[in-house]
C-alpha cells in the first residue's frame, strides 16, 4: 500500500526555524556569524566611542551599535520564522518587522531627544557601521552559502 507523495501525511514537517533549505541554511549561518559579531562590535564600539568622547562616547556608540544588533536579530527572525509561508504572507510578516524596526527607531530617538548623556555623532557612527556592516555580513554568507537547486522530497 502506498500513499500519494503529495499528501500532506508525506510532506515533511518543519519547526518553526526549518523550511526550504535554500532560506534557512544561509539565514542559520547569518544568526551564528551575526552573534560573534555582535559579541565583538558590541564592546569594541563602546570602547572606541569611549576613547573618542568620553563617557557619553561610550553611550552613544553602545546604544547605536545595540540598535543595529536589534534590526538584524529581527531581521534574522522574521526570515526563519516565516521560511514556510507562501509569498503573501511572508511578504506581509517582512514589511511589519520592517515597521516594527522604524516604530523602534523613532521611540528610542524620541526618548532620547532632550538627553545629554549620550553623544549623538558616536550613536550616528555606531548605528550606521553596525547596519552597513550587517547588511554586508548577510549578503555576503548569502551569497557563498551552497544550496541545492531541487530539494529531495518536495
Amino acid at each position: 500500500m502506498t500513499t500519494d507523495p503529495g499528501s500532506p501525511a508525506d510532506r515533511p514537517r518543519h519547526g518553526p526555524t526549518e523550511g526550504p533549505t535554500a532560506l534557512v541554511v544561509p539565514m542559520r549561518r547569518v544568526l551564528r556569524a551575526g552573534a560573534v559579531g555582535a559579541a565583538v562590535a558590541l564592546p569594541v564600539a563602546t570602547l572606541l566611542g569611549a576613547l573618542l568622547g568620553g563617557a557619553p562616547g561610550a553611550w552613544g556608540a553602545l546604544i547605536g551599535m545595540g540598535l543595529a544588533v536589534a534590526f538584524f536579530g529581527v531581521t534574522v527572525a522574521v526570515s526563519l520564522v516565516t521560511a514556510r509561508m507562501d509569498p503573501t504572507r511572508l511578504g506581509i510578516w517582512v514589511l511589519g518587522s520592517w515597521l516594527l524596526k522604524m516604530v523602534l527607531l523613532i521611540v528610542v530617538l524620541a526618548l532620547l531627544r532632550d538627553a545629554d548623556f549620550y553623544s549623538r555623532p558616536a550613536l550616528f557612527v555606531s548605528l550606521l557601521v553596525g547596519v552597513v556592516g550587517s547588511l554586508l555580513l548577510e549578503a555576503r554568507i548569502v551569497a557563498t552559502t551552497r544550496v541545492p537547486y531541487v530539494e529531495p522530497g518536495r
